[in-house]
């Protein structure tokens, strides 16, 4: 396998792309935002909170009527009071809200604390409108009533962010929080105060081949033997050559430097052919039969992909263990079930799971302690697009419905379950994190116009990308 840049393939399509902003700074370890506040609009306060360095991460958010809402956060031990002119007493920091209306997202700080007030007051569902934004000086935001299981994004500044335009503190934020405003005023929702896992992108599954931290569009043309990969980071078009109209890709972080090797299964000789993106050096390791299905993942939590396939005659899964190079053989499933590997427990490694498309059920062994869980989850004609849609660490279970083209989802962090109408029936389901948010986007690859149409979880924006034609397989295909 060999490999070629260009900046651009005239022949090969065109892209239409949201340009993503620089991230803020973060503290070691901390979790992403939620929302790119990069792409929000700011009012009443200072514009520049997007650059703010994140030095504490809020675990906890309460509501409660006619409280309103409480944070939990680290930093609430350690910023400083600012007393604001004409003050008699210091406050510590500002809560803000970010809010969508009309497809946009819009931002401020709305609400000033000071060390022993406890919560915000003016619960969301009551007195959003009138006494969060009840004026112009909050834009198109002015009036707006959010609903139950409307989304909303919250986060935290150091002193005074209300009508201010630069810091009057420390300049420092926590990370963004999502939450669905919830009825009756009455909820607490729970965050990590870490990074997760899937974050640092060391032997993932993925189509990072820049190591951005965001998935790259990229197809594999079996009519030229040729990957045609679109690097997120700078937008070079890659030509990965050297495979037959018969061979299946397979991308995975086989060396564990954090980006996506190319790689492919050829079912002829069962060999699996990788270029390492480490060295540029290629492996060519016979694993597997030409009716095997292929699984690679991180099952032994080295940070690198393992080679691993499924075989249906036997509902065998065949590992071979990157840290030892060891074989190793687990009895999972049957040859009607659907190998759905993920990191449902999250603890860094992959976990044995079949889709049973007979009874609908989720069958998951739990690599952190053996156990088994059956989780009852879609039907016959669903397809299975397992990924962190909620970004904790955690692979969520989730079906396509092509019948309606609805993705289901049901969140690990919470067990509640969303649908998202997103594609038709002929469309192919190519789940993955394309904006670095940490969460697993929505996105479909339609091979009637060789256009991939995502979903950012960021700000809930869509793009569509010109990248492929009818015969090609997108390399995130589900």
């Amino acid at each position: 396998m060999r490999s070629r840049s260009t900046t651009f393939f005239t022949a090969f399509g065109v892209l239409v792309a949201l340009v993503l902003g620089s991230p803020p700074a973060l503290a070691q370890g901390l979790p992403a935002d939620a929302i790119n506040l990069s792409q929000v609009t700011v009012y009443n306060s200072p514009a520049d909170i997007a650059s703010w360095p994140v030095t504490t991460a809020i675990t906890r958010l309460d509501e409660q009527s006619p409280n309103g809402l409480s944070f939990t956060f680290s930093a609430r031990n350690t910023w400083p009071d600012y007393v604001p002119p004409g003050w008699d007493g210091g406050l510590q920091y500002t809560v803000w809200a970010v809010v969508q209306v009309n497809g946009q997202w819009y931002t401020s700080g709305f609400i000033q604390m000071w060390r022993d007030r406890a919560s915000t007051g003016a619960p969301l569902l009551t007195d959003f409108a009138k006494n969060w934004v009840y004026d112009s000086r909050w834009g198109p935001m002015m009036g707006h009533q959010p609903v139950v299981g409307e989304q909303m994004g919250f986060f935290v500044s150091s002193g005074n962010a209300r009508g201010v335009t630069t810091a009057t503190s420390v300049r420092q934020r926590s990370n963004v929080v999502v939450i669905s405003v919830p009825a009756n005023d009455t909820g607490s929702f729970t965050f990590p105060d870490h990074a997760p896992p899937v974050l640092t992108g060391r032997g993932r599954v993925t189509t990072d081949f820049d190591g951005d931290g965001r998935a790259d569009v990229a197809v594999y043309r079996p009519s030229a033997g040729t990957g045609f990969i679109l690097q997120s980071a700078s937008g070079t078009a890659i030509g990965v050559d050297g495979g037959q109209s018969t061979d299946l890709p397979v991308p995975a972080d086989y060396d564990g430097d954090g980006k996506a090797d190319p790689a492919i299964f050829r079912p002829s000789t069962g060999t699996w052919l990788i270029q390492y993106s480490s060295t540029g050096g290629t492996a060519s390791v016979h694993w597997g039969n030409a009716l095997d299905l292929l699984v690679p993942g991180d099952y032994d939590g080295d940070g690198k992909a393992d080679i691993a396939v499924f075989r249906p005659s036997d509902g065998t899964w065949y590992i071979q263990y990157s840290s030892t190079g060891a074989g190793g053989g687990i009895q999972w499933g049957n040859g009607l079930d659907i190998p759905v590997p993920g990191d449902y427990d999250g603890d860094g490694k992959t976990d044995v799971a079949v889709f049973r498309p007979s009874d609908g059920v989720w069958y998951l062994r739990y690599s952190s302690t053996g156990g088994i869980v059956g989780v009852q989850y879609g039907n016959g004609l669903d397809r299975p697009i397992p990924g962190d849609y909620d970004g904790d660490g955690k692979t969520d279970i989730a079906v396509f419905r092509p019948s309606d083209g609805i993705w289901y989802v049901r969140y690990s962090s919470t067990r509640g379950t969303v649908g998202v109408q997103y594609g038709n029936g002929l469309d192919v389901p190519v789940p993955g994190d394309y904006d670095g948010d940490g969460k697993t986007d929505v996105a479909v690859f339609r091979p009637s116009d060789g256009t991939w149409y995502l979903r950012y979880s960021t700000t809930l924006a869509t793009v569509g990308v010109h990248w492929g034609n009818g015969s090609d397989v997108p390399l995130l295909k589900r």
